[in-house]
């Protein structure tokens, strides 16, 4: 008889280590912030972006693909300025790799690190953002500095998902020896605000009457505001043309700050380290599951500027129940498109 094992991905890993009961209401029960934060719609795009170009389909189609998922004509115009730029920086380098396989899947067994034994409860899944021959490559978006030496790479010497995947490309046939990272970085420029102008050129100041203002010497119009006088600098919203424009030059004069790539290995005792975590992290979800308890953590109610998606909840002043803000889904892996079981 044919058992089922069930899938556990670095996404579950990851939201397991940060809070075991975040764990609970979202990998055991099901339920979803109905609310999907920029930084999350953001990947997803350019992922789709990504998996179109490194299939190519060209960067045009890329392009209108990745923006068509935009929340509004500023996210649009930042995937499209990002995606001419990854273009203009990696294209000539693309050519030189032969590609295996684009957001291949995979199922691979979890391993008790100490005795080689295969886990009867749990497999290891994932999907693989690109797969070379004898490496693989995985895409990150990221607000943090990336220069090659940052904290951001040092990160990854420790980093599960890294390891996971070199498991993963195995379990596809492929006896990887690398992992290229491949990172971009998000811009932190934002629409600004353009001054009004006259037919002469000349920025427009108001004061709170409504009156133009001159300089003090009033030889011409003032085009500084001055809150304690009540002097307000006109403006507008910069229009999503002139943000693109913008972004451009900003990215183009300083492709190093925004596109990244690196070489990350791992030795045999890196692997070993790996697969113990993996594991006691299985067997750490197994026995919550069994005893039901499920301990909050505190620690991780706010990160990164945000709250958690479950604190009200934690706080019971928000019920699950409450469509408005959260819903159940039948497959807690939404990274794969298979469901969340793979035979033995």
């Amino acid at each position: 008889m044919t058992r089922r094992l069930r899938v556990i991905t670095n996404s579950e890993m990851t939201v397991r280590r940060r809070c075991p009961r975040e764990h609970r209401l979202s990998y055991e029960l099901g339920y979803r912030a109905i609310e999907e934060t920029e930084a999350l719609r953001f990947g997803t795009m350019w992922h789709v972006g990504l998996e179109l170009w490194w299939q190519g389909a060209g960067l045009p189609k890329a392009i209108d693909v990745a923006a068509a998922g935009a929340v509004d004509e500023y996210e649009a115009a930042k995937l499209r300025v990002l995606l001419r730029g990854y273009h203009a920086r990696w294209e000539s380098e693309r050519l030189g790799f032969r590609v295996v396989a684009v957001e291949s899947e995979f199922r691979a067994p979890l391993r008790n690190p100490r005795t080689g034994a295969v886990s009867r409860t749990f497999a290891l899944g994932g999907k693989m953002d690109v797969l070379f021959e004898s490496s693989f490559m995985e895409h990150k978006t990221t607000s943090q500095e990336i220069g090659l030496g940052s904290n951001y790479w040092r990160r990854l010497t420790l980093d599960p998902q890294i390891s996971t995947y070199y498991a993963g490309a195995k379990a596809l046939g492929h006896e990887v020896t690398s992992c290229l990272y491949d990172v971009i970085r998000k811009p932190g420029l934002r629409p600004a605000q353009v001054p009004l102008v006259d037919a002469d050129g000349v920025k427009i100041v108001l004061s709170l009457a409504g009156e133009r203002v001159r300089t003090k010497d009033d030889k011409k119009w003032r085009e500084t505001g001055d809150t304690a006088q009540g002097y307000v600098l006109q403006t507008r919203p910069e229009m999503p043309g002139e943000y693109e424009e913008r972004l451009t030059e900003e990215v183009a004069a300083h492709p190093d700050r925004y596109y990244q790539r690196g070489e990350v290995v791992r030795l045999e005792h890196e692997e070993k380290e790996a697969q113990f975590d993996a594991w006691q992290l299985a067997r750490s979800i197994r026995e919550s599951e069994l005893s039901g308890a499920h301990p909050r953590n505190p620690d991780a109610c706010l990160r990164y500027g945000r709250v958690c998606s479950y604190f009200d909840v934690c706080c019971s002043t928000a019920s699950l129940d409450d469509a408005s803000r959260f819903q159940r889904v039948d497959n807690v892996h939404q990274e794969l498109s298979a469901a969340n079981e793979a035979a033995e």
